[in-house]
């Protein structure tokens, strides 16, 4: 093996000992409801299905344009991102594996 074919190596399995370290400590709860208070993520839910995109009370859209996870529009509209969107997924995954 040749010393840049042992450096690649090398790389790769540091990258993938972060990874791994990272996806055991990651909590996706608390993540996911960081600096959000109840009802939130419902309203998100409701803004990324396109139901109420003007759903969203001042607090609440204040909380997830920090979080990054709606985008305001000058109209008074909210659209949700794709962190938004992701959220929401993690929370259905979550969700279902409890269920199972």
């Amino acid at each position: 093996m040749s010393g840049v074919a042992f450096a690649y190596f090398a790389c790769g399995l540091v990258v993938l000992a972060i990874v791994v370290n990272f996806m055991v400590k990651f909590d996706a709860e608390a993540w996911i409801a960081k600096d959000l208070k109840r009802g939130d993520l419902y309203a998100l839910i409701d803004v990324a299905s396109g139901l109420r995109p003007d759903g969203l009370t001042r607090d609440q859209a204040r909380r997830l344009e920090a979080r990054g996870m709606v985008r305001g529009y000058d109209n008074g509209t909210y659209r949700a991102t794709i962190k938004g969107r992701l959220a929401l997924r993690i929370r259905r995954t979550i969700r279902q594996t409890i269920r199972s």
